[in-house]
């Protein structure tokens, strides 16, 4: 069994960015057995580059739970 995780961010780098989505889908090696997915509140603006990428704006994430909500 193995998760694939994909994560999307307010920014290109890995420093200094906000989770706006997450998703983790579990595998048993054929079919995906479970999975999870929730859009994040950055708690920071979302540039316009990262909408047009993603297709998540900031009306979309605004009342969502932020990430320490969900990582618990």
């Amino acid at each position: 069994m193995y998760a694939v995780v994909d994560i999307e961010t307010t920014g290109n780098g890995y420093k200094g960015q906000k989770i706006t989505e997450i998703s983790i889908f579990i595998f048993d090696g054929v079919n995906v057995i479970d999975e999870f997915t929730t859009l994040v509140n950055p708690e920071a603006p979302i540039p316009t580059f990262i909408t047009n990428l993603t297709g998540i704006n900031q009306a979309m994430v605004r009342n969502q739970p932020k990430f320490y909500e969900i990582a618990k």
